[in-house]
Order: C-alpha cells, then structure tokens, then sequence
C-alpha cells in the first residue's frame, strides 16, 4: 500500500476560536519579536541548512501571508520565502520563514509528532479559480524568537505555483490532479463530503494517492482519506454532465471494506473529464 495510508493523517477536530480578536499586521511585530537588545543571543542562531540534513527553500513570488492567534490577537505577517526542513530520515522537522519586515528572528512552524501532517486547502477549486489558503486541522506548534505556543495556522498564498510547491515539500509528493467536489458518498459509510477538494499526489515510488477530507462523517470519522489508485478495481462515467462517477473499491484493508465503492459529483465538467480520463490512460488504475 501506498506510504499515504488513511492512518497516517491526523483525525480532524474542532478547536473553538475566540469570537473577538484584534489584528496585528507584520508592521507592527514587537509582542512577537523583541529588539535584538530585549532577546540577546537571537542572533546567534545557526541557519536552517546548519541544523538540518536536508533544507529546501521555497522563494516565493512575491510573498506568504501567515494568520493566526495569539493572547487573543489575529496577527498576519508576510515573509518572502520558507525553508522546508527534514532530518536524515526525509521527516518533516520544522518550517523557517524569512525575509519579513523589521523582524529579526525567523518565525518556525514546528512538527513534534510522527504523523503526516496534510496542508488543507480551504476551499474547493471552482472554474479555474485556485485555492491559495492553506491551514492545518490541528493546533500547530510554533516560535517566535523564543516563545513557544500552540495555534491555530493558516497560510495564504499568492501564486498558485507558490501554494504547489508547498504542498508537494510538506507531503514528499508531486501533486498531479486538484479538483473541487460537490459531494462524495461511499454505500458502506454514507455521505463521506461536501464542498471539498480531491488531489492525487505521486509519490517517489510512482504510485499514485487519492486524497480527500471526509468532512460529513460523524466527528470519530472526520479525517483525510486516502486510496491508492490501484485500489480502484473499475470506475463508471456518468451519462450526463453533473452526474458523479462511480468507483468500484479494492477492499484489501480496512476502510475500503467499508466504502465498497464511492461515487464523485465534481463542481467542473471539465475537471470530471479529466478526471477520468487519468483513470483510463493506466488500464491497470494507477
């Protein structure tokens, strides 16, 4: 089975959020990072590539956008590019964004944890119109010169190429396909979504994944899922556009014994088109 196995992926929860918040934009960042003369040492500190056994930057154009809490204010600040870091292993250690404006430290996005952590796209992609809003369904940890605090952390794009790239660093994989999807519904788990989006990613072992967020399952349920493509043992194009296709499931592990099969209404025509058309270019299904 694919290294993308529905267990690998944290089950989604809900965090509640605080109703009233102030914004503080990247112009004004002294809660967060200190004058270097309040935080000595700071600079000091050894560069993402001196730490880590594999540090990518990810120069953006022009820039990221980054929102999220803190003592019950919204801040968003923009940086100009993002060091993906991982250990020898290939596992994801942290994010270093740079470049900001007046700040004197990097801002890191840490990952404590051994599961995959999945970006999620915020909206479902629609008429050509692409998703830039990238977040993650926990809390996630992060630094700011040296404090350390768990938040909610949600990053907005500008380029779509930007937003590509990021999501292929984080899940090792090359995104082939994006989709916004009406619904999704399996016989054996009922409605599986609403209104979100499909990607197949390729890992480096060519297998192709398809990933989707089981949003209208029951809250034990909630999840990213996913299901290597030859798991897909036949699939049925509709007659009719706005009509899902249907997918005859593998059941060779658990959830697949309990979705049996799963039928895909696509937002796009055109998107369904293509859709089917990468399931048929393999006549064995990935």
């Amino acid at each position: 089975m694919s290294q993308f196995a529905s267990q690998d992926f944290q089950e989604w929860s809900a965090d509640s959020r605080r109703q009233s918040t102030s914004t503080v934009s990247s112009a004004s960042t002294s809660i967060l990072f200190p004058s270097p003369g309040a935080s000595s040492g700071s600079s000091s500190r050894k560069q993402s590539w001196q730490l880590y056994d594999d540090a990518v930057r990810l120069e953006l154009n022009p820039s990221v956008t980054i929102s999220f809490l803190k003592g019950g204010q919204l801040f968003k600040l923009r940086y100009s590019y993002i060091d993906v870091c991982k250990d020898a292993t290939g596992a994801l250690k942290c994010l270093e964004l740079g470049g900001g404006v007046g700040q004197q430290s990097p801002f890191i996005h840490a990952f404590n944890n051994t599961k995959l952590p999945v970006p999620h796209l915020e909206h479902p992609k629609s008429s050509g119109e692409y998703p830039l809003r990238v977040s993650f369904l926990e809390q996630q940890t992060v630094q700011t010169a040296r404090t350390v605090f768990m938040t909610q952390l949600s990053y907005k794009f500008e380029s779509w190429d930007d937003c590509v790239q990021f999501q292929e660093l984080l899940l090792g994989s090359k995104l082939v396909f994006l989709a916004g999807i009406a619904e999704a519904k399996s016989k054996g788990r009922g409605e599986e979504c609403i209104s979100q989006n499909l990607r197949i990613l390729r890992g480096h072992n060519n297998k192709r994944v398809m990933l989707f967020f089981a949003n209208s399952q029951r809250k034990e349920l909630k999840r990213y899922v996913s299901i290597p493509l030859n798991c897909i043992g036949s699939f049925k194009p509709p007659k009719k556009a706005g009509r899902p296709v249907a997918l005859d499931l593998q059941p060779n592990f658990d959830i697949l014994a309990q979705m049996r099969n799963l039928q895909v209404e696509f937002l796009d025509d055109d998107d369904r088109k293509s859709f089917c058309q990468l399931l048929s270019s393999d006549l064995t299904i990935g």
